[in-house]
């Protein structure tokens, strides 16, 4: 669909800016934002999460988890099952970056919706470092 390229990419650009903390993937990650806020018509939960993830890279966490719930429920809404996984998924790894161990709920989550989406690869890669590994996970 419109947008997904751009949204793949902003997600991309947001990991690679944490990881790395370069501004210029911050610079990438907010030129895709505006670019998949042109396509999202159909996907606001893209939207959403985008919003969520720019605002915490940019070091404004608060009301995250509420953001974060508002992009799963909507992905939900139009059956957008992958979609809703990677934002259970980011969910997890937000609270568990804040210590919060509402992170192991969106783990498993996450790890549902993407063995139903016949994603079983990632399930088994989410399963080994987040659902098995006592030193990454908060609370089961």
């Amino acid at each position: 669909s419109f947008g997904a390229g751009h949204f793949y990419d902003c997600l991309s650009s947001v990991a690679l800016a944490r990881k790395t903390n370069e501004d210029k993937w911050k610079k990438y990650a907010l030129d895709y934002f505006e670019m998949a806020k042109s396509f999202a018509l159909n996907c606001q939960h893209r939207i959403l999460l985008l919003e969520t993830e720019i605002d915490i890279l940019m070091g404004n966490t608060d009301n995250a988890i509420m953001k974060y719930n508002k992009a799963i429920n909507a992905a939900a809404e139009c059956r957008f099952i992958h979609e809703q996984a990677i934002a259970n998924e980011r969910a997890g790894d937000f609270c568990l970056s804040q210590g919060d161990n509402q992170a192991s709920d969106y783990y498993d989550e996450a790890y549902n919706l993407y063995i139903q989406w016949g994603a079983k690869g990632k399930a088994a890669h989410l399963k080994k470092n987040y659902l098995q590994s006592p030193e990454r996970i908060i609370s089961m």
